[in-house]
């Protein structure tokens, strides 16, 4: 198994800490300025304008810290391991998809919520950014523009469907393995 993320913004408890401490002073200050603009002009405009403000902020640091996308390829069986309490090689069945499915997922902080899973015989083709295919149906599950992102098409329920992401050159790799391994 293969497992990997694609946020805009690849952040660490550091920087988010910071970011949290730099939006407290921001509004803090916008808070006082939009104060001392109300009572010097008696009009509420500065503070919907500070609640906008805020809200805009907040979905910002949303959709750039919180929420992404996760994508897993299951391209190889489990590996055995030695376990010397019963003296032999074991086989764990980590896995809960077959070898060959890919499961795409939108995350918000570490939880995420199963978006498509298809499986190996399902795949038709792995393409690049730029290439052309005609397709029923699209779907796109990354933060960048179709233009940017590789595709992945598949058949789900007789039609073509094209998913466009923003895969890794290992996760491709291992993508490539299985279409050529039928």
């Amino acid at each position: 198994m293969y497992q990997e993320s694609d946020d805009k913004l690849k952040g660490s408890g550091k920087k988010d800490a910071l970011l949290f401490i730099l939006l407290i002073v921001f509004f803090l200050a916008a808070g006082t300025l939009a104060t001392v603009l109300k009572t010097r002009f008696n009009s509420n405009v500065p503070l919907y304008l500070l609640a906008l403000v805020f809200g805009g902020l907040l979905i910002l640091v949303y959709k750039l810290r919180i929420c992404g996308w996760r994508y897993t390829v299951f391209y190889k069986e489990p590996e055995t391991e030695y376990d010397a309490r019963f003296d032999e090689y074991i086989k764990h069945d980590d896995h809960p998809y077959p070898v060959g499915t890919v499961v795409v997922e939108r995350t918000i902080s570490a939880k995420g919520e199963i978006l498509a899973v298809i499986n190996r015989e399902d795949m038709i083709a792995l393409l690049e950014p730029g290439e052309s295919c005609s397709c029923d149906s699209e779907l796109h599950f990354s933060p960048r523009k179709k233009e940017l992102c590789s595709s992945l098409v598949f058949n789900n329920d007789g039609k073509k469907v094209r998913l466009y992401f923003s895969p890794t050159e290992e996760f491709k790799n291992y993508l490539k393995g299985l279409l050529e391994n039928e």
